[in-house]
C-alpha cells in the first residue's frame, strides 16, 4: 500500500505542477494526466477492497422452489422468459404470481412489458399448465415451446408420442432448456395429456 500511495502522490504533484506552470497548455494532455490518476487510484482501490464487490446485484428466484408449489405463492419469474426485468415491471401492476398471470389477457401483458402478443400468449398459457399437477414448470415450457400446444384442450387432444419426439428434439436442438438429468418420458407425457383430459 505505501507504494502505491507513493504513485498516487508523485502523480498528484505533477498534476498540481502543470496546472501552476502550463495552465494554458495543451488541455489533451492535462485531461491525460488526470485520467491517469483515475485509473491508477482505480487499481489501487481495489487492491485494498478484495472483498468489496460493487457490481449490481438482483434477487435470484429459483425456478423452482418446490416441486409442486401452490401458484398463489410461485413466483411470476417462475415462467420461462419472465426474468427480472419484465418481472419487476409485471410486479409493479400487481400480477407477482403465476395465478395473477393465469388471469391476465395477452393485451395486458404486452402493454406492461412491450413483448408482443405472441410471447405474452406463450406467458400465459405455460402459467396455465402449471395448475395441472403433473406439470412442472420445466414440463409446461416444454409443452409451449417445443410442442405449441397453447391450451388444455390442445393438450388433451395430443399425440403422446408425437408430443415426447417434438419435446425430446428441441431439447437436442437446445430451443428448451432444462436441468442437467431432467428426462421426458411417455409416461410422464400420458399423464400431461391424461389430467388434460379431466380439466378440459
Amino acid at each position: 500500500m505505501k507504494q502505491y500511495s507513493l504513485m498516487i502522490t508523485i502523480i498528484a504533484i505533477s498534476i498540481v505542477s502543470a496546472i501552476q506552470y502550463q495552465f494554458n497548455a495543451n488541455a489533451g494532455m492535462l485531461f491525460a494526466m488526470i485520467s491517469a490518476l483515475g485509473i491508477v487510484g482505480g487499481i489501487c482501490s481495489r487492491g485494498s477492497d478484495k472483498g468489496t464487490d460493487n457490481s449490481v446485484s438482483e434477487t435470484y428466484v429459483p425456478e423452482v422452489e418446490e416441486p409442486k408449489a401452490h401458484l398463489t405463492t410461485l413466483p411470476i419469474e417462475t415462467i420461462e422468459g419472465i426474468g427480472p426485468k419484465y418481472g419487476a415491471m409485471l410486479r409493479k401492476k400487481g400480477i407477482d404470481t403465476v395465478a395473477k398471470l393465469v388471469g391476465a389477457n395477452a393485451e395486458e401483458i404486452d402493454k406492461i412489458c412491450k413483448v408482443g402478443l405472441a410471447t405474452a400468449n406463450r406467458w400465459i398459457a405455460m402459467s396455465e399448465f402449471c395448475w395441472l399437477d403433473s406439470v412442472s414448470e420445466e414440463d409446461a415450457e416444454a409443452i409451449v415451446y417445443a410442442g405449441g400446444i397453447m391450451d388444455l384442450d390442445e393438450l388433451a387432444e395430443a399425440n403422446p408420442q408425437e408430443l415426447l419426439e417434438e419435446i425430446k428434439s428441441s431439447v437436442d436442438l437446445g430451443h428448451v432448456l432444462v436441468p442437467q438429468g431432467y428426462e421426458f418420458t411417455i409416461q410422464m407425457v400420458q399423464s400431461w395429456i391424461d389430467e388434460a383430459k379431466k380439466q378440459s
